[in-house]
């Protein structure tokens, strides 16, 4: 029994429509996403993974610090942060998370136009894991960002030109 139900994962596997070199090419891409802002990047505490469940879409997820922390921040030879510090750092983040959503929904959009093989009504799904210094104040700071949104629904809005508003609205996002 449990060698049929592995034998039929594996079939299921590599009859995916949705190939390796163009999942990791999407993985690319969002790695240059992330990391291209010179002013502002994103520290990626590794890379972009994604992984095609058939009969479900495509999942990517990311862990990141939403914001790079100064290396003497976390020194053993500096003084600890302020309050202040640490209330500068905790708003900065608050503000960038908003900016990480629209590059989420962006990149899925991207995603949702270019991956070969995803059908019609699949799903495109991100998740984003923060990390938090356990020293930081983290109010307002979610520990994981999830969006997932219907591929046709996301195609036939784009499509219409509809408006942006009517577009974000097809993402389910939950906050973790």
């Amino acid at each position: 029994m449990k060698a049929a139900l592995i034998l039929a994962f594996v079939g299921v596997c590599f009859a995916s429509s949705v190939s390796l070199d163009s999942l990791k090419r999407a993985e690319l891409s969002i790695n240059d996403k992330f990391q291209s802002d010179i002013n502002d990047p994103y520290d990626l505490m590794g890379t972009a993974r994604g992984v095609y469940v058939p009969g479900y879409g495509v999942v990517f997820t990311v862990e990141m610090n939403v914001i790079t922390v100064p290396q003497l921040m976390v020194s053993p030879f500096s003084p600890p942060p302020t309050t202040a510090d640490l209330l500068k750092l905790n708003e900065r983040k608050v503000r960038k998370i908003a900016v990480l959503r629209d590059a989420m929904r962006s990149l899925m959009l991207n995603v949702s136009q270019s991956l070969p093989g995803l059908a019609p009504g699949e799903n495109i799904m991100m998740e984003a894991f923060l990390f938090n210094w356990s020293w930081e104040n983290v109010k307002g700071v979610p520990h994981r960002i999830v969006l997932a949104v219907n591929r046709q629904k996301l195609l036939d809005a784009v499509n219409r030109h509809a408006p942006a508003g009517e577009i974000q609205a097809l993402f389910e996002d939950r906050e973790l």
